[in-house]
């Protein structure tokens, strides 16, 4: 709530922001956003009900609560997030981006697959032309996939909680991390 504030402020009185929550924590956002932080210009939507926003243009900043449920790229959920996310803002950010903001809210970000950590990075980033150093999610997380199918199968505990934390730290410092 307080990075929302800060960033309303740093964009301009105009700014519009989304938060998608679930349906059990919609009292608990708007009183936090909107009572207790006095964030304005802000629209809630459910989780599921992502599919009814029409205007994707209006917002600047998105905010997704319990976003670890959107870690399949096959549900219906994610694509109307993603094309959320990657709508390009009507009004230009002070320094001439018409790229969105976006903060993924999570317990448990990973849970357990490196694909759900580059699902969930590809709802604001292009999979081939990303932002980042590593420039192409695609190439990055396709032998980390493998590798950990391959590990999936590995008997020896020690060596499965050895690779395993290998992955996360390759994960962790050229992607979470710049991020």
């Amino acid at each position: 709530s307080i990075i929302a504030k800060k960033f309303y402020f740093s964009n301009g009185y105009r700014t519009r922001l989304l938060v998608g929550h679930p349906p059990a924590l919609e009292t608990a956002w708007k009183r936090t956003i909107q009572h207790d932080f006095d964030v304005p210009n802000v629209d809630f939507v459910t989780n599921g009900s992502l599919h009814g926003i029409n205007r994707a243009e209006q917002y600047d900043l998105i905010i997704v609560d319990e976003a670890h449920k959107f870690r399949s790229d096959e549900a219906r959920m994610f694509h109307e997030l993603q094309r959320i996310c990657k709508t390009p803002r009507k009004r230009p950010a002070p320094d001439g981006s018409v790229v969105k903001k976006v903060i993924l809210v999570s317990a448990t970000p990973l849970n357990n697959r490196p694909e759900d950590i580059r699902n969930q990075l590809y709802l604001f980033q292009d999979s081939k032309r990303s932002t980042l150093e590593v420039g192409n999610l695609q190439n990055f997380f396709t032998p980390l996939i493998e590798h950990y199918r391959k590990l999936k199968r590995e008997a020896d505990p020690v060596t499965l909680a050895r690779e395993l934390k290998v992955m996360g730290e390759k994960i962790r410092t050229k992607v979470l991390e710049p991020v």
